[in-house]
């Protein structure tokens, strides 16, 4: 089994986009939470936060997503991931990604700079110590950028289109296909009417060659991925949405009493 939070970020990327209003997309203090686990074992949980960061007198917005192995599983699986994105909230483009990855025993740790007005990222591999210049356009995103400002676009009309991505240093098409709609139990919200949708792309580590993945993204306000469900190499990695924190009054956020 491999890159559990590269699973997620596949998931992620079907959540839906208002290109009008981008701002609308990132709600600063929300926290989702997932549970990982392989063969029902719980592996491993996954946290993805949204706050606020002012650089050079902007207010950007960053998304951090975390996935750490559960103590009692480490010695089974050991993972200790960390992504992070800075965008602007205007216009949902990435300015600066940071990844670190040990999963495994598979290390990464990239860094990459945006400069859409110059249409190129600069990539630095901090392993390898590669660093190079990748031709991009105006309007690329990485994963996370992509993944909020789709939150309200309809999953039909972004299941008809393929859009470019930036991940590990490279370019890449991602396609959807949509699948039924069904009730996913979650843990805090009982069953949550989800449509299943399947990726098509050749991201490194995502196992769209090596396997299946599917997940189910939220019908109600949010989008929320309510579940992944993978094939791999050896048994089966889910992935179960817990629990959604932060501001908001839907139906996401239960009021303290």
């Amino acid at each position: 089994m491999k890159h559990l939070c590269a699973i997620l970020l596949a998931g992620a990327t079907v959540l839906t986009v208002a290109a009008e209003d981008y701002s609308k997309c990132f709600i600063p203090g929300e926290v989702a939470r997932y549970k990982v686990s392989w063969m029902r074992l719980p592996l491993a949980w996954s946290e993805t936060s949204i706050d606020t960061v002012t650089e050079n007198e902007r207010d950007l917005i960053r998304i951090r997503m975390l996935t750490k192995s559960y103590k009692a599983y480490a010695h089974i699986y050991k993972v200790n991931n960390l992504t992070e994105v800075i965008i602007d909230p205007k216009t949902a483009l990435p300015i600066r990604l940071d990844v670190l990855l040990d999963e495994g025993g598979r290390k990464k740790s990239h860094l990459t700079v945006f400069h859409h007005d110059k249409e190129i990222a600069v990539f630095q591999d901090r392993i390898s110590k590669d660093i190079r210049v990748v031709p991009i356009n105006r309007d690329t995103q990485e994963i996370l950028s992509f993944l909020y400002s789709s939150r309200k676009k309809d999953l039909k009309l972004l299941a008809s289109q393929t859009r470019t991505l930036f991940v590990d240093g490279k370019l890449y098409a991602l396609g959807l296909k949509i699948g039924k709609d069904n009730k996913i139990k979650l843990p805090d919200y009982g069953k949550v009417p989800s449509t299943e949708v399947e990726p098509i792309a050749e991201f490194d580590g995502l196992f769209l060659r090596k396997g299946k993945i599917f997940f189910w993204v939220s019908k109600q306000d949010r989008r929320m991925v309510t579940c992944i469900k993978a094939k791999v190499a050896v048994g089966k990695v889910t992935v179960k949405l817990q629990k959604v924190s932060g501001p908001g009054d839907d139906a996401w956020i239960k009021k303290k009493k």
